[in-house]
Order: C-alpha cells, then structure tokens, then sequence
C-alpha cells in the first residue's frame, strides 16, 4: 500500500512540473513596453509596435553668420537598421525634435516616406555639416525617391514647415 502511494504521489509531482515547463515556454509575460537598444516600443493589442521618440541629444540650426535659428532635440539613427527603420510607423514627433541621421561616409542620399504616417521636412547635410539640400513637405506613404542634391553624411528629418517657420535653408549649417 505505501508504495502505491509513494507511486502516486511522484506521478503527481511529475504532472505539477511538467505543467510548469508548459506554461514557462508558452506564457508571455503581459508587458505594456518593450526595449530594444535604448528604443522603447508601446505596444498595443495589434501586431504593430509603436515606436516612441528617444531623446539622445540636441541639435541647432544656425545661419551663415553663426546666429542660432532654432534647437531641438534630436534621436539619433547611426546604425543600418536605425536608418532603415527612421520615423517608420510613428504618429508624430514631439514638439521641437527630429531624427538625426548618420553616415559612415559622405555620398549621395536618398530617403523615401514609406510606412510614414506625417509629413516631413528632410534636410541633408554635407560632412561640414552645411545644409546641402532640403526636401519640404514630404508626401506620407509615398514610395517616391527623395535624393539630395549633393553628397551628405547626415540627414535631420523635423516636421513639415519646420524649415521655413524658423528660416533653414542651403545657407544654414547645424551643430551638433
């Protein structure tokens, strides 16, 4: 009788740790963010994430004299898959914030709007960081080639009408 017992009672045990396994690999933990190299990602119930803006630094714009235009604070996409992701399936960006973006050499550059939900003002900018060229008011979605007109090493992306409301042009520089 007590070994039948004793038999029972490890079958049991056996059960309870086998079910534990089950739930630890088929149980996802119900996280509201997740993170992934200092990005962070509000998810929702959908398949999508959102990315949300990570303030990495400052930027300023200022003109050909040295006079400061405009600051903001910028995130910077200095990776491949950064640059590749950009501003891809976000809402918006923050009041006063942009994405820097940063290349290992300079060259021509091309950016297109697709999976972005607003409008941009894209500005390219040599490795003196002069302002080669500007694409304004950006169509979202749009699959069409935004080439600058010259070779770049960054390229910041602000919101549309941000280089005119605050008097970006080919004569204005950043620092950074």
């Amino acid at each position: 009788m007590k070994q039948t017992t004793f038999k029972i009672l490890l079958l049991c045990i056996g059960f309870v740790l086998i079910a534990l396994l089950l739930m630890l690999f088929f149980i996802k933990p119900n996280d509201k963010y997740q993170v992934r190299k200092n990005t962070t990602y509000k998810t929702d119930t959908s398949e999508s994430m959102t990315p949300v803006f990570r303030k990495d630094g400052m930027l300023r714009f200022a003109d050909k004299s040295g006079n400061i235009l405009v600051t903001i604070a910028v995130e910077v996409a200095d990776n491949e898959e950064e640059r590749m992701q950009g501003l891809m399936y976000r809402d918006s960006l923050p009041n006063m914030s942009g994405m820097l973006f940063m290349f290992e050499t300079e060259e021509p550059q091309s950016f297109w709007m697709k999976n972005t939900r607003f409008s941009l003002d894209i500005i390219y900018l040599d490795s003196e960081r002069n302002v080669v060229s500007i694409s304004k008011n950006t169509k979202p979605y749009s699959l069409e080639s935004l080439p600058s007109s010259g070779s770049a090493m960054y390229v910041v992306e602000v919101p549309a009408g941000f280089t005119t409301m605050h008097n970006i042009d080919e004569n204005s520089r950043a620092i950074f």
